[in-house]
């Protein structure tokens, strides 16, 4: 079960339409800017066309993005067994380097960058470098040559922005493993070993529709979480059901979850 998102579900299909009537009458590539997990579930959901003729690839700039471009092909582009269609996607990568006098957080390059008067879906992720002073923004269309004039600023630090000519160094995704037992990977059951919470607490974050399950909102707390399923708490983060093991002496199943940090 489902509620409100953080996007317009009408609005978003007649776009994503829009872009299907382009791409099967026109046999032109056509783009949907940089969409979030939960409008990427509902488009592939909603849409009912021939897959035949129209393929829809999903790209973020780098591989294991949270936001990606929608991306819709005619499928004669396909006959051509060297053809990309990763690289007609437009996305540019911007490298936004701080002065180095201080550490910046995710948070500050968004917080910067929206600033700008810019709307979300015109940047993907923004992704910290290891050193803590710079990070890669990835772009749609002609948003990098415009970080790139005016974003120079984020936390009172000084940034230069430059678009990348090379691949990103991107670096792999950190999170910490959390073991537990339960008695089943029911949803709230889940949410506890995620949070180290009551199964009463656990219940209400799922009854307000703070808790999504693969990427949907779910109220209902006895959905049945199967391993590899994706977990996502707001204002607690993003987990995945890693491992489902199995059980021990108390009849409990063992488990494995990774919270991203």
């Amino acid at each position: 079960m489902t509620n409100k998102n953080d996007f317009d579900e009408k609005l978003l299909l007649s776009r994503a339409l829009d872009c299907v009537r382009k791409a099967q009458s026109r046999g032109e590539v056509a783009f949907l800017p940089f969409l979030s997990a939960a409008a990427r579930l509902c488009i592939e959901q909603e849409l009912r066309y021939s897959r035949d003729d129209l393929r829809l690839i999903f790209y973020g700039g780098h591989e294991d993005a949270d936001y990606m471009c929608a991306g819709f092909f005619p499928s004669y582009l396909f006959y051509d067994e060297e053809y990309d269609p990763y690289s007609d996607f437009p996305i540019k990568t911007v490298l936004a380097k701080g002065s180095g006098f201080r550490k910046l957080t995710h948070r500050d390059f968004l917080g910067s960058a929206m600033s700008l008067g810019l709307r979300r879906e015109m940047m993907g992720d923004i992704v910290v470098a290891q050193d803590g002073f710079s990070a890669y923004i990835f772009a749609y269309e002609n948003t990098g040559e415009y970080l790139v004039s005016f974003f120079n600023s984020a936390a009172n630090d000084r940034i230069v922005c430059s678009l990348c000519t090379e691949k990103p160094d991107i670096p792999e995704r950190k999170f910490e493993s959390i073991s537990d037992t339960v008695s089943s990977p029911r949803l709230d059951a889940i949410v506890c070993s995620c949070l180290n919470v009551s199964r009463d607490t656990a219940s209400k974050l799922i009854a307000a529709g703070s808790v999504s399950l693969d990427h949907a909102v779910c109220y209902d707390k006895s959905e049945m979480c199967d391993e590899g399923c994706t977990i996502s708490i707001r204002h607690y983060g993003r987990f995945l059901l890693h491992k489902i093991g199995d059980r021990n002496r108390r009849d409990r199943l063992r488990i494995e979850i990774r919270r991203f940090v």
